[in-house]
């Protein structure tokens, strides 16, 4: 067992790994500014693509259902 205080080397190493991970990721503002706007404007073209397919797959549906009921009217 470990001496008290002391981390497992596995458990260092882990936490070395991560901390090297963060230092590789700090980007200057600018940069992070600009990955922000492109990564909010990719979601913001999926869920207008998302939306507007939701919106045509019940005026289809709408439809169908008016044709049904027509049909039984006749």
């Amino acid at each position: 067992m470990a001496d008290k205080g002391k981390m497992p080397p596995e458990l260092l190493a882990h936490f070395k790994k991560k901390q090297e991970g963060k230092e590789a990721d700090n980007a200057s503002p600018e940069e992070k500014k600009e990955g922000d706007k492109k990564r909010r404007k990719e979601a913001v073209n999926k869920a207008r693509i998302r939306m507007e397919s939701k919106n045509k797959r019940r005026a289809d549906d709408k439809q169908k259902e008016a044709g049904k009921e027509g049909s039984k009217e006749s």
